[in-house]
């Protein structure tokens, strides 16, 4: 017995303790948790340290060079006067050091290419990132509405439970006064418990989707959470707004970004027939002395400059070959781009249709949800009247819960699509 009220008492802990949550609440928790978001703006972090001019190469480098030597050396040396000179262990010191600065001033325009290259895969990171978050809501907000509707169906089958559980004491009263026969009895015990067994089921499918929302919001599987169901549906859908928007698609921003870089590489390549120009300065100081021999100290000092021209004459045609292959990839990445985008739009114009499609079922599963709803009232006032079977009763409720049913998919299916609309377009609001 104890055991049994630990477990209630787990359990009622377990949903007392639940947390609801609204769907922007769900977006900025799985944007907060979800570990590939993560991986993302460390690459787009990566992208931005990356991006910047001195990577590029447009600012100079400035150098300092340090080099102190000794050496210990035993010396013999005869010079042309007649002196020799003969000593061991002398020693000699050999002191250098420079200041200097190189600057590439100009390389047919290599630099500026590479700096250009720089931003683009910088923006693609930011378009991935955008990206993931876009997919994801997407993800979090179909599985959050999957709990919705779950809901919506235990409910359903919650008053269909009160519905036979009222029937079955209406036939236990006519059992008791003699009209009624035992085989109604059975049949209306038989639904009572075949209507329990679909509840348990339709809980456990609710668990089930909290599991899958939990995931998405990396979040443990057995975290306590539930949602508010204020779920509706968006009227200010356009399809002209959405085409508008079409241009920010992900795919679409990044095949164009991808045209750009490989116009980078064409610059590049035709700037390698192109002179470049470097210039250098700087200042240094050598010292040179030694304990030995005929020169015993030596020092320079002062400060150079100096340029250096590059005109390239003849390779092979290897420049032109490569800017001709830069070209061609140029082309590639075009074509690439404009396939991309009329997929892309075609992709909207059909999940638009969907949606029309959805939207119109939807309405039209309300009218017969309300037509099933009085159907089913007037039976059973016919049935507590007995003017009608237990037969006619279970008819009515079939009807009336199979349109309910589609009522709620319909509903649903219409959310769906949205959303799927709002994912193409690149407008899943980000919290």
């Amino acid at each position: 017995m104890k055991k049994v009220f630990y477990c209630f008492l787990l359990l009622f802990s377990h949903l007392a303790f639940a947390q609801e949550i609204s769907l922007e609440e769900a977006f900025q928790i799985a944007l907060q948790n979800n570990w590939n978001t993560k991986i993302l703006q460390n690459s787009l972090q990566i992208a931005r340290n990356n991006n910047f001019a001195g990577n590029a190469g447009k600012l100079p480098r400035i150098t300092l060079n340090v080099a102190d030597n000794f050496q210990l050396f035993d010396i013999n040396q005869q010079l042309s006067n007649g002196i020799e000179i003969n000593r061991n262990g002398a020693v000699s010191n050999n002191l250098s050091t420079s200041l200097r600065i190189d600057w590439q001033i100009f390389n047919g325009g290599r630099v500026w290419a590479l700096q250009e290259r720089l931003q683009i895969v910088e923006k693609n990171s930011e378009i991935a990132l955008k990206n993931q978050q876009q997919q994801l809501l997407a993800q979090v907000a179909v599985a959050y509405l999957e709990i919705a509707r779950q809901k919506q169906n235990l409910k359903l089958q919650q008053t269909l439970l009160s519905i036979n559980q009222e029937r079955l004491r209406v036939i236990q009263k006519r059992v008791e006064v003699g009209t009624a026969n035992q085989t109604d009895l059975s049949l209306a015990q038989l639904d009572v418990s075949n209507q329990e067994q679909i509840i348990r089921s339709q809980e456990l499918a609710i668990r089930q989707a909290k599991i899958q929302l939990n995931l998405l919001l990396a979040q443990n599987a057995d975290t306590p959470l539930d949602i508010k169901e204020n779920i509706t549906l968006k009227e200010n859908l356009q399809i002209e707004s959405l085409k508008t928007s079409l241009e920010r698609h992900p795919q679409i921003e990044i095949a164009r970004n991808n045209f750009r870089n490989s116009l980078t590489f064409e610059k590049e390549a035709k700037a390698q027939k192109i002179p470049s120009l470097s210039i250098s300065a700087g200042y240094s100081y050598n010292r040179n002395n030694s304990t030995a021999g005929f020169l015993l100290l030596n020092q320079n000092y002062g400060a150079f400059v100096g340029f250096n021209l590059a005109v390239p004459l003849y390779n092979g045609n290897i420049f032109d070959r490569q800017y001709q292959t830069a070209q061609l990839q140029s082309k590639s990445q075009e074509l690439e781009y404009n396939r991309i985008k009329q997929e892309i739009q075609t992709e909207l114009e059909r999940q638009w249709h969907n949606y029309l499609i959805a939207k119109e079922q939807y309405e039209v599963e309300i009218t017969n949800s309300q037509n099933a709803q009085e159907y089913l009232k007037v039976m059973e006032k016919r049935f507590a009247l007995g003017q009608a079977t237990i037969l006619e009763i279970r008819e009515a409720q079939r009807v009336s819960e199979q349109i309910e049913n589609r009522k709620i998919q319909s509903f649903f299916n219409v959310k769906l699509a949205e959303i799927q609309l709002l994912l193409i377009a690149g407008k899943i609001e980000i919290p």
